[in-house]
């Protein structure tokens, strides 16, 4: 069997960075790939809807002409043409001119089909070579397969692929198809394997299938350091080093390295990609991984609740990811109506003729901790935790409304009694210690309040635990609440790993993606504003939040 490598870290891995890899960037990935003798290059996505020469996103075969190495060049430049996702319409393409790209790789879902074989003949026409690339390879029948060959017969592209699309194909599954579409297929027609590593098997996939004695050439897709949303990609550095070491001496590895160390390695400490065990969740249920990553990005639910959520996911929604749906199953999972009247009265007394203070999780309860023992000596307030407690500060009540706070907080409950713990009714009762009904809220134990009430309008903030207390305490009768370590998120120099500095504490911490929390604190802030309209909101601490509301009432005069 012939093997060819062909990377896509610029079109595959641009999913991670919106594909702002700049245009030197991609001058010099090209140029380190092709000094590695990679086989096959793909430069990008070709599409009608952007222009942005510092993207790998190109309107045209010229503009990817511009930054490919100067010739004489030994590795095939290609790119991809996705229907469905801002594509290029192959009659827009000049022909294949051999100083450009010499192919273009096709993407198509199985509805598709029809329109990807009329296109494929345009480009082939036009003197590209075709590489033909069904998304969802495992959600066909073999008889689906096999009728898919024939066409590709009829065709006769330059390749015909395997999608791993949601990373969930076994050994089994990936060599049956192989083996299916190898026996079925003309011989001349390359072979390729497009892997996602949701089950860690990108690798061992890559390496069964070179294994299997075939005359047919096998093409290998992968990335630098697997750079590809979710889960990510087959490595470049782990296949080439593979094939050298096991088949033929013929990468320059180093080169790749050189990609790594220079670019990769600093989009890693902005970007999040990689196994997880979300993405693994997904895989192993065949959902497109983009569910896992909105759950994920709630930072409320433990992996089990998770996996409950992807599991409700109905067959028909599974490989196209719909937003609206994972929403809604989201918020139908957290609902869990309870009449809280009793509760609400019991809280009621509790804060009765007091100051209140609510202590948030962020990191000026460490930075400005003697400011607010000072305040609560010399105040008095009724002190309440927000999804967590610290025997270093007074606490009179805690608040808990999110399942992953709740597992680490089972235990430590517990043992503040007879402290009050108000919990929100999307979480279970297990283990949460019991109240003396007869004694009432002064006994400690859980008051259950009804999560739905107290939410706020759709998006990553509805379920925000500090905007849901504020709710509750106004339905409480509270008129003032002081707030401390509302803070807010602020990009922190040093990468992922500086997020940890938003939090007091690194237990609490959770990964923050910064484009997604800007979303959520303008969410927040919009809230805070109509809260503001019956609450005098005091922050007690530096706060993202306090200095916009300031600017907007200085600005209003």
């Amino acid at each position: 069997m012939s093997i060819q490598v062909l990377d896509c870290t610029l079109r595959d891995g641009g999913y991670i960075n919106d594909w702002a890899f700049g245009r030197k960037t991609i001058r010099s990935v090209l140029d380190k790939l092709e000094k590695a003798r990679i086989d096959i290059i793909e430069c990008g996505f070709l599409t009608g809807m952007v222009r942005d020469p510092e993207r790998s996103l190109f309107g045209s075969a010229a503009e990817i002409a511009e930054v490919l190495p100067p010739p004489p060049r030994q590795s095939l430049y290609v790119a991809m043409i996705a229907i469905g996702e801002k594509e290029l319409h192959p009659s827009l393409l000049a022909p294949c001119g051999g100083d450009g790209i010499g192919g273009v790789r096709l993407t198509f879902h199985q509805e598709e089909a029809g329109q990807a074989i009329k296109w494929a003949a345009i480009l082939m026409d036009k003197g590209y070579r075709v590489f033909m690339q069904p998304v969802g390879t495992v959600f066909y029948t073999d008889l689906e397969l096999l009728r898919l060959v024939e066409k590709m017969n009829a065709l006769h592209p330059y390749a015909f692929y395997i999608v791993d699309t949601l990373g969930s194909m076994y050994r089994n599954q990936v060599t049956h198809r192989f083996h299916l579409i190898n026996e079925n297929m003309d011989p001349a027609v390359h072979l390729g394997f497009h892997a996602h590593n949701n089950l860690q098997l990108a690798f061992s996939n890559a390496q069964v299938l070179g294994k299997i004695q075939t005359k047919r050439t096998l093409i290998l897709d992968s990335s630098v350091f697997g750079m590809g949303r979710g889960a990510g990609n087959l490595p470049t550095e782990l296949i080439t080093q593979y094939i050298n070491k096991n088949i033929a001496s013929r990468y320059d590895v180093s080169m790749v390295m050189d990609i790594y160390d220079e670019y990769i390695a600093a989009i890693r400490r902005e970007y999040e990609w990689g196994y997880s065990v979300p993405y693994h969740i997904a895989a192993s249920n065949v959902c497109h991984p983009n569910y896992a990553t909105y759950l994920l990005q709630r930072q409320t639910l433990t992996m089990k609740d998770i996996e409950k959520i992807i599991q409700s996911i109905p067959e028909e929604y599974k490989v196209l990811y719909d937003q609206a749906l994972i929403e809604r199953l989201y918020a139908a999972y957290q609902s869990r109506a309870v009449d809280d009247s009793e509760a609400v009265r019991e809280v009621a007394a509790l804060i009765a003729g007091r100051r209140l203070l609510l202590l948030c999780p962020g990191g000026s309860l460490s930075s400005e901790y003697d400011a607010i023992l000072d305040f609560i000596a010399v105040h008095r307030p009724f002190v309440i935790t927000v999804n967590f407690a610290d025997a270093r500060f007074p606490m009179d009540a805690c608040f808990v409304s999110n399942h992953k706070r709740l597992d680490i907080l089972r235990q430590e409950l517990r043992s503040l009694q007879p402290l009050p713990i108000i919990v929100t009714s999307n979480l279970s009762r297990e283990g949460l210690p019991r109240r003396d009904e007869g004694r009432g809220a002064e006994a400690g134990g859980c008051l259950f309040v009804d999560y739905d009430r107290y939410t706020g309008p759709d998006g990553p903030a509805s379920d925000n635990a500090g905007l849901m207390l504020l709710r509750l305490l106004r339905r409480c009768g509270a008129a003032e609440v002081s707030l401390a370590g509302f803070d807010g998120f602020r990009p922190l120099q040093g990468g992922r790993g500086a997020s940890a500095g938003n939090y007091y504490s690194s237990e609490l911490r959770l990964e923050v993606d910064e484009e997604g929390a800007q979303e959520k604190q303008e969410q927040i802030l919009g809230q805070l504003r109509e809260l503001a309209k019956d609450l005098k909101l005091a922050f007690l601490t530096r706060s993202v939040y306090e200095e916009a509301l300031s600017q907007e009432e200085a600005s209003h005069g």
